[in-house]
């Protein structure tokens, strides 16, 4: 006798991402877990007086979007700062800056997000400490570009980082300073390491992030994303996904990489490889170690194989020497650590598969998934390795860039471009690509990004779009193989998680240029409704 389903979804056209059955009309779901998947007749056998049925009305269905990479601990930016991506001078950016600090007499920090390169440097280059100390001086004033790769501070907050970062490393938090007076110029070349040395600075930045983090969650619930990895976390952010967990507010599943710098020692490894056994359910999941090569094209700290296009005397440095790497990813891999290694530039990406091949020759092949991030240039005798080394290729579709007159692309110049963001070659080479938005770095909406991977237009030989079906596996069974989860969630099968979505429209039956206009309407997390439009 069959059991009566607590859901069944129905006049679906659901895309189950089972390569042996790509599409059914109905779903049946008990508890957190699908039960059947097919027609719409036998699905009938599984309704009784209990169950709620949904009337999918032709709509697509999908798997929950899965995004590989993103910063949801940074999340309280999106309630106490200012977006500054909409200045169009420096000048309107300085006005944002203290229309905001007026509205807000209370707060502690005034804070803001998101300015791009080409108005922050309109002048010839970066804003120093005195710039900002005559718009704010009686607070601490933090100011992240877009990538969350450059940081300028007022004097108040460079005082108490310079102060937070006595006796750690000349590396961590990448303190610019006056190379005639030795003094701080306000500018910050990693900000993010100033999260992760704690006490009072990190308190002072994070502000409410509770509050962000459930705000950040539930956005992600209006794009049908149901499970993110997130790409740096300490214990105090786990703390704070638990938190949203106890509060009934963690409507997504969260898989964490543990950031590991140059003040980690072998007791937080022993703590990172203690934690991966307390976090290891549905819902909150450890794992892997989070590792920077390199930087990014537009501050012109990406590790690249030849001078930048814009000042050629510049190649980007390692933040580790190839032969420390390879030490640290031998031993990551031989304790049983999955490695998240962000690379943008080309010698990064080769520095990053040197030490994943190094560990393999050392400790042996083992499922252990490693990883790069972003891959933002390649040159063509890496794309190979990937599949040869079983390394996946976590990338961003939003990140691609095609203006010639931004500075990344400046940065790179013509002829790298033509190597930039090479989703189809890598595809095409064997490798398992996964992708994500690093939410806050692009906008989260998994739609996005599909609409760029199949409609990027370089302008190049080398067209590196890639098919919807290719597309919609990045950000679902591909990103649950990239956790270790393909069993569980990812594709629309039997015993799986049942952790949905339902489009406006069918993506295989609308033009590509209409694909970015779709909107979910519907998201489903655990066999349990959590969103629904107004549309639907």
């Amino acid at each position: 006798m069959i059991d009566k389903a607590a859901l069944v979804i129905r006049n679906g056209r659901i895309y189950t991402v089972d390569k042996l059955r790509s599409w059914a009309q109905a779903m049946a779901i008990n508890r957190d877990k699908i039960v059947y998947v097919g027609t719409n007749k036998d699905a009938e056998k599984y309704i009784g007086p209990g169950t709620m049925i949904i009337d999918a009305k032709d709509r697509m269905v999908l798997p929950g979007f899965i995004d590989s990479h993103v910063h949801f601990t940074s999340g309280y930016m999106e309630t106490s700062w200012v977006n500054l991506n909409s200045a169009n001078s420096l000048e309107n950016m300085y006005e944002l800056i203290t229309e905001h600090a007026e509205k807000h007499p209370d707060y502690r920090l005034i804070g803001g997000f998101g300015w791009r390169y080409e108005i922050a440097q309109s002048k010839g280059q970066l804003p120093r400490k005195n710039d900002l100390d005559e718009i704010i001086y009686d607070r601490p004033v933090w100011l992240l570009s877009y990538d969350d790769w450059v940081g300028l501070a007022n004097s108040k907050f460079t005082n108490l980082a310079e102060e937070a970062l006595r006796g750690k490393t000349s590396i961590l938090g990448s303190m610019e300073r006056d190379p005639k007076t030795g003094e701080p110029t306000g500018i910050f070349y990693n900000p993010f390491d100033l999260i992760f040395i704690g006490g009072s600075i990190s308190e002072l930045i994070r502000g409410n992030e509770i509050e962000g983090l459930k705000r950040i969650i539930s956005q992600a619930t209006r794009f049908g994303i149901t499970s993110i990895h997130e790409a740096q976390i300490d214990f105090h952010d786990l703390e704070s996904f638990q938190q949203v967990r106890n509060d009934g507010a963690l409507n997504v599943r969260v898989y964490g990489a543990f950031y590991y710098h140059q003040e980690t020692t072998e007791d937080d490894l022993i703590k990172f490889k203690e934690a991966k056994s307390r976090y290891s359910d549905e819902w909150i999941k450890t794992g892997a170690i989070k590792l920077y090569i390199d930087g990014v094209l537009e501050s012109h700290t990406a590790a690249m194989l030849e001078g930048y296009s814009d000042n050629p005397s510049l190649k980007g440095e390692s933040k580790f020497t190839p032969e420390e790497f390879n030490e640290i990813v031998e031993k990551l891999d031989k304790m049983g650590f999955q490695c998240f290694v962000h690379a943008c530039g080309d010698r990064g990406v080769r520095i990053a598969l040197d030490a994943y091949e190094n560990a393999l020759k050392k400790n042996g092949r083992r499922d252990n998934r490693h990883r790069i991030e972003h891959i933002e240039i390649i040159s063509n005798q890496e794309i190979p390795r990937f599949k040869q080394l079983e390394v996946i290729a976590a990338m961003q579709p939003e990140h691609v860039e095609t203006s010639p007159d931004t500075t990344y692309y400046r940065a790179a110049g013509e002829d790298r471009m033509k190597k930039s963001f090479r989703w189809r070659s890598l595809l095409e080479a064997g490798a398992v690509l996964a992708f994500s938005s690093d939410w806050s770095v692009a906008d989260l909406n998994p739609i996005f990004g599909i609409h760029t991977a199949l409609t990027r237009n370089c302008k190049h030989e080398n067209d590196q779009t890639i098919t919807l079906e290719k597309a919609i596996d990045a950000y679902t069974i591909n990103g649950a193989y990239a956790s270790f989860e393909e069993d569980s969630k990812g594709s629309l099968e039997l015993g799986k998680l049942a952790d949905i979505i339902i489009l406006s429209e069918d993506l295989f039956e609308i033009p590509t240029n209409k694909i970015r206009d779709v909107e979910v309407i519907m998201t489903i997390l655990g066999g349990n409704e959590i969103y629904r439009s107004e549309k639907f």
